[in-house]
């Protein structure tokens, strides 16, 4: 907190943010959206750092001139080099996310879905760390249906929208089909290589597929491809496999008119990020009070933006507010002040029943469940 007590000193930023903290305390339907910067106090390194993982794979392959952003790119699969570094630099990527922690903005997302304000979530973010907070992800395998066809999100069930895919599973190139990522793959990438894709590899005879690419071939049919392994992530200039999926989820999350969008730790670079969080940001400005209604509501309908640089100048009029530091710091000043603002938020009501053999007023109750506070005058 160090960051916002020196910004604080001023009074009115001081009582700025507290007006935001309000607004999030009061806001129904938040929608958030975050990217890389919400991850850097876990442990998992900058890529585009000198000191970061783009450094170490310079150290296995000093001829290759690649920047950061190169190293999300799908053209790296049309060169043999290209590729190599691609997934040699993903499975130490991996490495490092396996080893991290989710953060204080992580858990603070959670928070809003407790208490029933969040609408949904949306992440540029491939460390799949929201799922560890217990905020369900498009790209695990728990959202997906496992009927024929096409696989299906389960929109109601997604709490996490992954933008980007997700570090923890593996794709085919061929056939696209699924599997967790194991310690094994992640060796092999780390030497730059891809393993095979078991699903094409027991095609279209399990004994011996060679056998079986060869009478193919003798009949002049195209021989069956055994496909490789990638890491399931989008990368730049690639559709996502979910992509109609995710649309439909956001469609869906516009029709709720949600009354905050937070963003917090991106850039806001990407294209395909920008114009949602333009969609969004339009939809959270409609339910702002026109100026010359009350001020009763006039915490709802605001865009934060919480980053350690400032929006460009495209963002005027879309983002409200440009909060200045780390996202940790200001979540953690959030909850704080929402604490001391609205105290019965936090309050947990236990239910007691009393027991079939004791009905004394001193024992033989025991806590069932744990209930939110009631709401409304007079509760």
């Amino acid at each position: 907190m160090e960051l916002f007590d020196e910004l604080t000193s001023d009074a009115h930023t001081r009582r700025a943010l507290a007006d935001l903290s309000l607004s999030v305390a009061k806001s129904k339907k938040i929608v958030v959206i975050t990217g890389a910067g919400i991850s850097c106090s876990s442990g998992i390194p900058d890529f585009r750092s000198s000191d970061g993982l783009y450094a170490l794979v310079k150290q296995k392959y000093p001829d290759v001139v690649l920047k950061g952003r190169d190293l999300f790119d799908a053209s790296l699969f049309r060169d043999a080099t290209s590729t190599a570094v691609f997934y040699t630099f993903i499975s130490k990527l991996k490495q490092s996310i396996d080893a991290a922690s989710p953060t204080p903005t992580h858990r603070f997302i959670r928070t809003l879905d407790t208490k029933k304000k969040l609408i949904r979530s949306y992440t540029q973010n491939i460390d799949g760390l929201e799922e560890q907070v217990g905020l369900l992800g498009s790209s695990s395998s728990h959202a997906k249906t496992n009927g024929k066809g096409k696989t299906k999100i389960k929109t109601r069930d997604v709490r996490n929208v992954q933008l980007h895919g997700d570090i923890h599973s593996v794709r085919c190139m061929s056939c696209s089909a699924e599997y967790p990522c194991t310690g094994n793959h992640v060796s092999m990438f780390l030497e730059g290589t891809p393993p095979a894709c078991p699903e094409c590899a027991s095609r279209p005879v399990e004994f011996n597929v060679n056998i079986a690419v060869k009478a193919r071939v003798a009949r002049s049919a195209r021989a069956i491809r055994v496909g490789t392994l990638r890491p399931a992530i989008v990368l730049y200039d690639e559709p996502h496999p979910l992509g109609d999926d995710i649309g439909a989820i956001q469609t869906t999350d516009l029709s709720r008119k949600p009354d905050m969008l937070i963003i917090m730790g991106t850039s806001l670079k990407v294209h395909g990020l920008k114009k949602m969080v333009k969609e969004f940001a339009k939809t959270v400005h409609a339910s702002a009070p026109s100026s010359s209604s009350s001020t009763a509501k006039s915490w709802q309908g605001k865009v934060v933006f919480v980053n350690k640089t400032p929006p460009s100048s495209e963002w005027n009029g879309i983002i409200d507010y440009h909060v200045e530091g780390d996202t940790d710091s200001w979540v953690e000043k959030v909850v704080q002040d929402w604490k001391r603002m609205r105290p019965a938020d936090w309050e947990v009501q236990q239910t007691l029943l009393a027991t079939d053999d004791d009905t004394s007023m001193n024992g033989g109750f025991k806590a069932v469940k744990n209930v939110l506070p009631l709401k409304g005058k007079g509760k």
